[in-house]
């Protein structure tokens, strides 16, 4: 367990099952978050701020690596 392994598959889910960004604020989803894993903090869960930022920087990634290859 990570945060930054958890915050990269909450990406990935919001992403790839076309959810709306608010979901990572929504006290049931981090309830479930919670659940599978007791011991974690407030922290430890992603928030939808932290969510757009992830997302927005892969993104960005991926675009300068499209850049790099195409040159």
């Amino acid at each position: 367990f990570s945060r930054t392994k958890l915050l990269e598959a909450v990406t990935q889910f919001t992403v790839c099952d076309s959810q709306s960004l608010v979901l990572a604020d929504k006290v049931l989803f981090r309830n479930c978050l919670v659940a599978t894993r007791p011991a974690a903090v407030n922290a430890d869960i992603p928030t939808t701020h932290g969510v757009r930022t992830h997302l927005h920087n892969a993104f960005v990634h991926h675009l300068t690596t499209l850049k790099e290859a195409i040159q």
